[in-house]
């Protein structure tokens, strides 16, 4: 989680700043991600954790908003475009770390109702097995069970990591959903870039 946002956090606070800033941000984002691993790791709490995860993801969010403000044009395509895609970014991201919480929450119900419904079905509620973490909650897990993890926060890292680059690199942006790999192309022209996105992809 931490390894993932941090970069970001990174990307989106150093825009036009200069390289002795940027170096000297990097050394102080991956001082505190170190200290926060060790202390995680020795004294074995989520809450800490939870909350540095959560205030990145809140910073990168916000300072995504500014990008997308200073480096598109009002009411223009481009812009609606990026918003469909930070949009759906955003809803699968924290969908799939709301799961995440709720399997945590619900465990001892959530394997109990499994054990009842059987396979096929139990899968639906094999939350942290097709969403997120199912490594560190369960170790003894098999390979085909962790070859599934972080589907949902994977894709919305991956989108918001795109997005955030294609804004501090200064490019084109006119034709940036072609850049993306599905689904964040799709969402481009989904109602997540509203409808207006919605009738100029169905005309096309």
């Amino acid at each position: 989680m931490q390894l993932t946002t941090v970069p970001v956090l990174h990307r989106v606070l150093s825009v036009n700043s200069s390289q002795k800033q940027s170096a000297i941000l990097a050394f102080l984002l991956g001082t505190l991600l170190v200290s926060f691993a060790i202390f995680h790791v020795v004294i074995d709490e989520l809450i800490l954790h939870s909350a540095s995860f959560v205030l990145s993801v809140t910073v990168i969010g916000i300072r995504t908003m500014q990008l997308i403000k200073l480096r598109t044009e009002p009411d223009s395509v481009t812009r609606r475009k990026i918003w469909g895609i930070v949009i759906f970014g955003a809803v699968i991201f924290n969908a799939g770390y709301i799961v995440w919480l709720l399997d945590g929450w619900a465990c001892g119900f959530l394997r109990s109702a499994r054990e009842k419904i059987g396979l096929p079905w139990a899968f639906l509620l094999e939350l942290h097995g097709w969403y997120v973490f199912n490594l560190l909650e369960e170790p003894q897990a098999t390979d085909s069970e962790t070859n599934r993890w972080h589907i949902c926060t994977g894709i919305g890292a991956y989108i918001f990591i795109a997005v955030v680059d294609h804004l501090a690199s200064g490019d084109d942006l006119q034709d940036i959903d072609e850049s993306f790999a599905w689904p964040a192309s799709w969402a481009s022209r989904s109602i997540f870039a509203g409808r207006d996105a919605v009738i100029d992809s169905k005309q096309k």
